[in-house]
């Protein structure tokens, strides 16, 4: 996702994509959009990431049964930073 920026996506399916390295697993999620974005000479629709706070929103049982099986397509969204209470950035999934 950190790909196409804060470009505006429809997201019509979801996936647990986890990444694991040695012995550590991240959980992430693959993200198919409705939208193609060029990305290094390339046309794509689906995108990978561990951003825990997308990661977790996508990881509700609802969201994901509302895209997945009842068809309903979540956006236009995008993902942008944002400063938390403690002063730290992390990246948010906001309407567009």
């Amino acid at each position: 996702m950190a790909k196409i920026g804060e470009q505006s996506f429809t997201v019509i399916f979801i996936e647990d994509s986890d990444y694991t390295q040695g012995e550590n697993i991240t959980k992430g999620v693959k993200v198919t959009t409705r939208e193609e974005f060029s990305v290094d000479g390339s046309k794509i629709n689906k995108f990978h990431t561990t951003r825990v706070a997308i990661v977790n929103r996508f990881r509700n049982d609802k969201i994901r049964d509302d895209i997945n099986n009842k068809h309903i397509p979540l956006g236009p969204v995008k993902c942008i930073s944002e400063k938390s209470a403690s002063g730290k950035n992390f990246f948010n999934l906001v309407d567009a």
